[in-house]
């Protein structure tokens, strides 16, 4: 009968460990780095809003640019300099323009002039920008350079 209790009991081992060898090894828990990564949308800082001096320098690039359209005098031999005093209305459009320091060139001053107020009218000011900064300005006005 020691002998049955042995075998049963060696038996009983037996089954344990065979049930320990089908029982599939436990999985570790998932830890935060094995998580899928997923997209985040970060939206990009608003560039912050213009200086003064950048939105004027814009203003007077955008202002030359239309003066420099209606320039219809032609000539590869020099670089004549102009300078013009305008006077504007609070609506922006061209009251006066009268030459401070002629070129040299009568055809070439008058040419300029012409340009200006053909323009007629300035674009509308940027807010940042006060009219009185240009109610009467002057121009520079190179033929082959920038206003």
């Amino acid at each position: 009968m020691k002998n049955n209790r042995h075998l049963a009991a060696l038996c009983c081992l037996g089954l344990l460990a065979a049930c320990a060898r089908l029982t599939p090894p436990t999985a570790p828990a998932p830890t935060a780095a094995a998580a899928p990564a997923v997209p985040v949308f970060v939206p990009e800082p608003e560039p912050p809003p213009p200086s003064q001096q950048e939105l004027l320098a814009q203003y007077v690039d955008r202002v030359q640019r239309l003066i420099r359209g209606n320039m219809l005098y032609k000539s590869k031999t020099g670089n004549p300099e102009s300078l013009f005093e305008v006077a504007l209305k609070p609506d922006m459009t061209i009251a006066r323009v009268r030459l401070v320091k002629s070129s040299g060139n009568k055809r070439f001053d008058l040419a300029v002039k012409r340009a200006i107020v053909k323009t007629g009218s300035y674009p509308a000011l940027p807010n940042g920008l006060e009219f009185s900064m240009f109610q009467t300005h002057k121009i520079k006005y190179r033929l082959h350079d920038a206003l």
